[in-house]
């Protein structure tokens, strides 16, 4: 049993938001599109749209594959020591991203 003076984790906290998680719902709001749209296009309901952006569901990969490739995104693995070189190529076709 933890002492009164051991910190307890925070469970009320907010996770903090995944990286592609993000891109995807900066994506869909720069092209203006609701959760709705989302999540109809891609055969998910509104609802999982809304929680995976808030960070209430850890998704399924085929959830994630179906937005990205709704919202005009592929998804792809790559190397660990490629991840800089392909991060800056990538970084001057990117958008500039949309404020949340």
């Amino acid at each position: 049993m933890p002492d009164s003076t051991s910190p307890l984790p925070d469970t009320d906290s907010p996770a903090a938001p995944d990286p592609l998680i993000a891109t995807l719902a900066q994506a869909r709001k720069r092209l203006q599109m609701t959760q709705a749209e989302l999540a109809t296009q891609a055969g998910l309901s509104r609802m999982t749209v809304q929680r995976l952006e808030s960070n209430g569901l850890d998704p399924r990969l085929s959830t994630v594959h179906e937005m990205a490739r709704v919202l005009g995104y592929e998804l792809l693995a790559i190397p660990q020591a490629a991840s800089s070189d392909v991060h800056a190529a990538l970084a001057r076709h990117l958008p500039v991203a949309v404020a949340p």
